[in-house]
Formats: structure tokens, sequence, C-alpha cells
């Protein structure tokens, strides 16, 4: 203000100011000197904390609670450089009535310096708003929408876990033709979707391929599932089966309107015949890059008393044949034309290997197919359904798997790595290749312990062969020409005292038969396994998500990587074991200390194996020391834990405290 110029001519009379000054809707105070005594409040400041004796009083001695909730540094530091300070929702322990009660209050205030032109930083100014209210309710409501949110995903969480338990976990692998199937769930809603596909193999060497939609809850989609599922396996044919479902959908609520589209592929001769009940039709794509819809068959959607006509097409060597529900092409922002341009467009270049520069040429067509249809027609779009797509291609009858190897130590090892890439080439993925692998090499070693005696053991056959038949059914036979030897009271030095026995055990639980034949020129094992591999129910969609085949098994490695914990890598078997057993006793002390054994990377658990870990943990228990062991859910470790029961500390009282579901540590 100029010099001279009356000060209440621009402010106001002194009363009138005092007036405007006290009725204020926030509150006001203004403290003087290094004290901050106070010497100026309003009447908002006055309610604020309850009293009116705070005039010629140091703010310390009016609010002692502040103390130590860094208040008063923050108005000894404005009073010294002079800088004002701003706090939102600023959280303080305070006395607001003058009865001795602190309460936790919020404020938002601001804290400046009052001015004199001699003496600079005189006093602080003090404006504030009690904001605790309005804090309590957007905390509270932030609250019920967490609490919401948490309830919203819960309730997915339940919804994915019901859509898996009725969609089929796995498609079969079979002679002739290669299988992949992706269901996308939805992501805009919490109802179960409907839906569903299916793959069945025939003893008559035909593949059958099922997608349907239109219904609402899963309960229902699984029970038509189930209900075209059975007849199918019964025996009946497309058109039958369809009336079937069609009858069994009048007592079924929401079933009513369903659309279901069926493949018969015979894998030996290309031959396919289909119905498009009110589904859209099949798309067939070639490796040279044509593509085309396969007519509609005709036929209106399930519970509208329509009639099921079947159409008849072919697919050529190469071939693929894709089945999906209208989630991919009724997508937001697309209409259906555009889009099922786009899906054949997207298709003809995934089977001709074109998407990229550089194919990746590990992972199988089929599933390059469903990868490369769901990151390249939904990343753009995004989706509003449930999205499903089923492919087949037809390919050539894989050779029958023929091993001839010396009955030596290393036959266990070479069987099993000649298996796991046959496997590997006839569809097999590692889910399906575990148990195969463990049972054959279970029975291989048995062969290299038992089947044979003298000096020439080692150089004696040992005969693996396997074949795959039209329905999906894997046989592998294990031959030896020996006469098997008498178990030995006193253990070999390489062998573990307590495995004998275990192996046939093991063979017994992983394969779904077991049978033993004996005679004069040897003793043949079959082993039967029902060869399936994993299909992909993704509740969240994620781009690059492209299947490779398994690696190669690493090398046999055990390492102490921090006091008392073992990691193990590769093979463990009967040359193994005695190693690892080693470096156990060399960490634990002979069990008398605890120790953990990270078996994630395994690749093999035989007998040999699972005897170690077993009698380990046993003489920990009775030495009031633990082994635990770390094998996460899906590593091969973990596969063979659960099948033989592994899969609980062992207690010095003899029981078993099974492990927490989804821990690691099993």
């Amino acid at each position: 203000m100029p010099e001279g110029e009356d000060l209440f001519s621009a402010t106001g009379e002194p009363d009138t100011v005092l007036r405007v000054f006290e009725a204020l809707p926030f509150a006001l105070g203004a403290w003087q000197g290094p004290d901050h005594v106070y010497v100026a409040t309003n009447a908002a400041y006055r309610a604020l904390l309850g009293r009116d004796d705070l005039l010629g009083r140091p703010v310390r001695e009016v609010v002692p609670e502040l103390e130590g909730q860094q208040f008063f540094e923050l108005l000894d530091r404005v009073a010294a450089t002079g800088v004002a300070e701003t706090a939102k929702e600023w959280r303080l322990q305070i006395d607001t009535d003058g009865s001795g009660v602190v309460r936790e209050r919020y404020f938002d205030f601001t804290i400046a310096p009052r001015r004199d032109p001699d003496r600079g930083v005189a006093g602080l100014l003090f404006f504030a708003s009690d904001v605790t209210d309005s804090v309590l309710a957007r905390r509270g409501a932030e609250a019920r929408a967490q609490l919401m949110s948490e309830k919203y995903e819960q309730a997915r969480d339940a919804v994915t876990v019901m859509q898996q338990a009725l969609l089929a976990p796995s498609v079969p692998v079979v002679p002739g033709a290669e299988v992949a199937a992706a269901y996308l769930v939805a992501a805009e809603d919490t109802a179960a979707g409907g839906d569903w596909f299916d793959a069945l193999a025939l003893a008559n060497g035909e593949l059958v391929l099922i997608t349907g939609d239109g219904v609402e809850a899963a309960a229902v989609m699984g029970q038509l599932r189930a209900v075209l599922r059975q007849q199918i396996l019964a025996g009946a044919g497309v058109a039958a089966a369809l009336s079937t479902l069609d009858a069994f959908s009048a007592h079924v609520p929401g079933a009513r309107t369903a659309t279901v589209c069926v493949v018969v592929l015979d894998t030996a001769t290309g031959r396919v015949r289909y119905c498009t009940s009110g589904h859209p039709p099949p798309l067939v794509a070639s490796p040279a890059g044509a593509v085309r819809y396969l007519p509609p068959s005709g036929g209106t959607p399930i519970g509208t008393g329509s009639t099921f006509p079947v159409a008849t097409d072919a697919l050529a060597a190469g071939d693929v044949v894709l089945l999906y529900t209208d989630g991919l092409i009724e997508r937001p922002g697309r209409p259906p034309p555009a889009s099922t341009a786009e899906l054949a467009e997207r298709a003809a270049l995934s089977v001709a290997g074109r998407s990229f520069p550089i194919p990746d040429t590990r992972a199988r067509t089929v599933d390059r197919v469903c990868a490369e249809i769901l990151e390249f027609l939904l990343r753009e779009t995004g989706y509003s359904d449930d999205v499903t797509i089923v492919a087949a291609q037809r390919t050539a009858m894989p050779d029958p798997l023929q091993l001839r190897l010396h009955a030596d130590r290393e036959a266990p090892r070479s069987a099993r790595t000649s298996l796991r890439r046959w496997l590997v080439r006839i569809g097999a993925d590692h889910a399906g290749t575990v148990a195969v692998e463990h049972a054959v090499s279970e029975l291989v070693s048995n062969v290299v312990e038992h089947a044979y005696s003298g000096g020439d053991a080692g150089h004696a056959p040992v005969d693996i062969d396997g074949t795959l038949d039209g329905d999906g059914c894997l046989r592998v036979r294990v031959r030896d020409r020996g006469r098997w030897k008498t178990p030995a009271k006193t253990p070999e030095p390489h062998r573990l005292p307590t495995s004998r026995g275990r192996g046939l055990t093991m063979v017994r639980i992983f394969a779904d038969d077991l049978v033993v034949d004996s005679d004069d020129t040897g003793t043949t094992a079959t082993v039967t396994f029902r060869l399936t591999r994993s299909a992909r129910v993704v509740t969240e969609f994620t781009e690059g998500a492209i299947v490779g085949r398994p690696e190669v098994s690493p090398e046999f490695a055990v390492a102490e990587t921090e006091p008392g914990r073992l990691a193990v890598r590769g093979d463990i078997d009967i040359d193994t074991a005695p190693i690892l057993k080693g470096c156990l006793d060399a960490v634990s002390h002979s069990g008398t200390l605890s120790v953990t054994v990270d078996l994630s990377e395994v690749t093999n658990l035989g007998s040999a194996g699972v005897s170690l870990l077993s009698t380990a943990r046993d003489r920990a228990a009775k030495q009031h020391s633990t082994v635990t062991l770390v094998a996460p859910p899906g590593s091969t470790a973990h596969h063979v834990l659960s099948l033989v029961g592994l899969h609980g500390r062992a207690d010095p009282g003899g029981g078993d405290i099974p492990e927490p579901s989804g821990d690691p540590e099993t």
C-alpha cells in the first residue's frame, strides 16, 4: 500500500472488518513471536478447539497433544524460512472440545508468514478446515468399492474354476491329425459363459470336433456337452446324436436356441462329415494359403424342432479345419461380415506360416493358429463374449517307436531321451509325456537290474516299441530276453536300500494299464496310456502366447545354493540318486540338520529318487529335523510326488501333514 494511504480506506471500518473476520466459515488464527502466542482467532477457530481462552497463550500450551506430530516443527519452519506451507488431509490426534479426550481428525490447512516491514516475519497466520467427515466418507466409499471389487474377482475366479471343470481339460493325441483348443473367458461379466468345445477320438480312427454356443449358464453348457459326448462315444451318428440332444434340451431350462457345430474327420482318408446347427460354419485353410468356409449344412439351433442334415467335404494333407464360436466374429466395432473376412485372412496367413517374418518352427501349426488368431484379431477390438477355437490339422501317420538298447546303466536315460522325442513328434505335450517317460524308464531300469546275470548283462538287449492307435491309446512294450535274477540279500553299491519294489508300483500308478507276460524266451511288459494334450483356458488375454515344443532335458546337477538348501536339475535315476544322497547327507549332517531340496528343475524323478527322498524324510523326522521338498505345481517332480503320495511333511509322530493348497512346497 502506498505510504500514507489510510488502511481502513482499503479494508473497511474496523468494526466491519472485525465482524467479517469473526464470521469467516473456516478457522483463522494468528500467532506472534518465536513461541507462537495467540494474538487473534475467529469464531470458527475457537469452535474447532472447543475453547475461548486462547489469546496471549503459546500454541504449545493450548494444544500440547500435538507434540510429536510434526505440527510444531512445521510452525517453526515457516517462521524461519518465511515460506508458506500447505497440507491436505493432515491427520492429527487432537482435543477438539476441551474435554481432554484426544480424537483423530483430518485437516486441510495453510500456515503463512505474517510480515512486518521492519522485522521481517513477525508472526504466523493459520487457515484451516476440518475435513474429517469428507475423508471418512470417501474412505468408506473406497472400502466399499474395494470390497465389491474383491467380491467381483472372487466370483470371477469361481466362474473360471467352474468353467474349467465343465470344459474339456484336454484334446486327444491321435495318428494322422494334430488338435488344439483355446477358450478365452469374456472379461466384462461374471456370469459363467455358455461356450463349450470337445474333441473325441473314436476306435474307428475318426476324430470328432465340437463347438457350442448360445446358452447363458455354464451349468447348462455342461449338461449339453455331457449328453452329446455320451451319444457320440456310444456310437450314434452326427444327426442321431444331435436329435437326442434336441430332445434332451426340452428338459433343461436355458438350453433352447443353443447352437452346435460337429465335425467328424477320418484322419486316414481326410473325409469330413459335419453339421452346423445354427452355428457359424467351419473354416478350412491350407499350407499353400488357400482358405474357404464350408457351406452351412442347414438346421436351426437346438430346441427348435429342427432336423440335422449332414454335409460332407474332404481335407487334403496339411489342411487345417477351424471351429469357433461367434465371440470371434461378433467383436466390438466390427460388423460380422468384416470379422468373417478378417478371420479367413488371418487363418490363411497363420497356416501358411506367413504371420511373422521368421515363424516359430517349434510350435505346432494348430497351436500357432489358435494363438495368432486370438492375438491379431482381438488386440485391435477387444472382445465382449467368450471366444472358443478348436483347430485340427491333417498330418502324416507317425512311424512307430522302435528301439533296441543294451541293458546297461545308460539304458533308462537313453530310453527316456528317445521316447521323449518320439512323443513330441506325435503331438504330446509335457503334461502328456511325464507319466509315459516315468513308467517306461522304470520298466527299463527293472530290466537292467533284474533280467540278466553274468558278465555279459550289459550287452544283453532290451527292446522298446510304441504305437499310437486311432482312438488315442498309446501302447509301449518293453521286452527282454533274460531270466530274472533272485533279489540279492545285500544291495549292490549303486542301489539304494529301500528302492526295491517301488518301480512296478510307480508304473501301475502312472499307466492306465500294465500287463507283464513271461516265458522261457524272456519277459514283455506292456503299458497303456490314453494320450492327451492340454487345452488352454485363458482368463486374461495376453499377446504372444504361442506354445512351443518341450526343450531337451538338462544334464544332472546338484548344488547348495544357500546354507541348508539344495537345488537339483535334470534326471534323478539309479545313477544320479546316489550323488544326490551324498550331497543330502553332507548338507544335513546325516539327517541331524533341516534341509530344503528344490526339485523345480528335475526332469525325471524315478523310483530310486522317490525312495531316497522318502528315506531322508523319515530319517529327519526321527532326529527332529525336516526335509522340505520344493516342487511347484506343474513341475515334473510335483506330478510324481502327488501320484506316489509323497506330498506332506514327515511328522515325528509318523503322520503326514498335508501342505496348504497352492503352496509350492510339498
